[in-house]
């Protein structure tokens, strides 16, 4: 059976809902889960101008870029409210959603469900890791929340890891009193340990200066233990023989069913790929699950079995493949039809954009996070927002907000070269802007500075209005627009 089957190697924790992804989900609901990010749910593909799976293609670099956007189901909001299911779903589709510790506005993996779906109940997002137990936390692009289905691809990394973590082999002793300590007296986290007396923590120690906290790392990056829950962004570790019975018996999967599956999987999140960006899209901080000459045989295997479709895109020197599911929003595009209407803020690390050399190379937008960069030596901000509009990236914002006040501050906004500082675009940016409020419970929207300098009255007097309306947050067109 394979790994990428419906019904999955790995079962669902015990405590996981025996209902499985439904949630009380409607038909409705099931038919939107069905089209998340494959750009089909208003787009029928069964017509006669869908180009072929057997044929190659030769894409324009705008037909590239649409298709990426549509396949990670940013060219639109789905109809209805983002309910647990389709939280689920998404996630399913874009195969993994990174982690990160900073929360300027709102945690990463929360803003890129919210970029694609609109305002949510992020302890939904939460009770899918648990209990429901549908999905699990692993290094698959860097650390990031998973389907739990993936988890067997992994096991192949755990071992690799568990064999050459140099500190770990020398301190086995240190991981066999924290795993006698789960073992015997439940779950734990990093706060449940005690810091050795006379130890004090550097200011680069990543791990502080408890042994045990670089043990529970270990340990789950090693397959013995897993990210039970968080609280508060902490992580609670149980065994994982507790928590997937049975996921760690006999062998990891056969390498080839494993490269497929990630292949597959990046493929049908990134719409079309270069065995670069396949490679890329499944990782650890570096060691990618799928290294880039697996990619390209694999492409071209799936190729063979019409399981991929090989192109070739203006300006890269790279071979493509483009997904089957893509072919019809192809021929939408050709015929004029199905272009991107969204205007949506995006995580730094959003999956669209995670690939930085891809990210310039179909929308010429390079992005830098600049978090660690010295304040004075700073562009455009500390945690800045790309600003994707109908499939372009036109800009980026520098975001704050205030909790205990309820007032979202845009510190600075950057237009592209090029990006007019239109009307229109300022109404789009200010619907963005009040949705993204919404979601964190904002009162107030301010934008204080813009380059070019009239664009931020411009988003300003739109916010007025949109922040207003009694429809906000109902439709991915701004009032303006309407």
């Amino acid at each position: 059976m394979s790994i990428d089957a419906a019904d999955h190697h790995v079962a669902p924790a015990p405590h996981a809902s025996a209902s499985g992804a439904d949630h009380g989900a409607t038909p409705s609901d099931a038919a939107a889960n069905a089209d998340v990010g494959n750009g089909t749910a208003s787009h029928p593909t069964d017509r006669g101008d869908v180009p072929s799976a057997a044929t190659p293609l030769t894409l324009t670099r705008d037909e590239a870029r649409l298709l990426a956007v549509a396949a990670q189901g940013l060219d639109r909001r789905p109809r209805g409210r983002a309910t647990r299911a389709r939280l689920l779903a998404t996630i399913r589709h874009l195969g993994c959603v990174q982690l990160d510790t900073i929360s300027v506005v709102s945690r990463s993996h929360e803003t890129v469900l919210w970029s694609r779906l609109g305002p949510y109940d992020p302890a939904d997002l939460a009770a899918l890791h648990y209990p429901d137990g549908h999905l699990i936390e692993y290094w698959a692009h860097a650390a990031a929340l998973v389907p739990v289905e993936l988890f067997p691809c992994f096991r192949r990394m755990m071992a690799f890891y568990a064999d050459r973590d140099g500190w770990a082999v020398a301190n086995r002793d240190v991981l066999d009193r924290v795993l006698a300590r789960v073992r015997d007296g439940g779950p734990v986290a990093s706060r449940d340990f005690e810091r050795p007396d006379g130890v004090a923590a550097g200011p680069w120690d990543w791990y502080g200066a408890k042994p045990d906290r670089r043990a529970l790392d270990a340990l789950w990056t090693a397959g013995e233990l897993m990210v039970l829950k968080r609280d508060g962004f902490q992580r609670t570790y149980e065994l994982t023989e507790r928590v997937l019975p049975g996921a760690l018996d006999g062998d990891p999967p056969p390498l080839a069913e494993q490269h497929r599956t990630f292949t597959r999987r990046a493929l049908a999140a990134l719409g079309v790929a270069t065995p670069r960006w396949a490679a890329d899209y499944f990782r650890t901080g570096s060691r990618p699950h799928l290294p880039p000459a697996a990619a390209a045989a694999t492409l071209a295997a799936l190729a063979d079995a019409g399981e991929a479709v090989p192109a070739t895109v203006d300006g890269l020197a790279e071979p493509a493949w483009v997904a089957p599911g893509m072919l019809g929003r192809l021929a939408d595009l050709r015929a004029g039809r199905g272009r991107p209407t969204l205007t949506t803020l995006l995580s730094p690390f959003d999956n669209l954009i995670w690939t930085r050399a891809r990210t310039e190379a179909l929308f010429g937008f390079e992005y830098r996070l600049e978090s660690y960069t010295p304040a004075p030596k700073r562009r455009y901000g500390y945690y800045t927002l790309p600003i994707l509009h109908r499939g372009r990236l036109v800009g980026r914002l520098d975001p704050s907000y205030d909790r205990k006040s309820r007032f979202l501050t845009v510190r600075a906004l950057h237009l592209e070269p090029g990006v007019r500082p239109t009307a229109a675009l300022a109404a789009a940016v200010a619907w963005a802007l009040s949705d993204l409020a919404t979601f964190l419970g904002a009162a107030e929207v301010g934008v204080l500075l813009s380059d070019p300098e009239p664009f931020a009255p411009l988003v300003q007097s739109a916010l007025g209005e949109t922040l207003s309306s009694p429809a906000r947050g109902a439709s991915d067109t701004p009032l303006a627009e309407r």
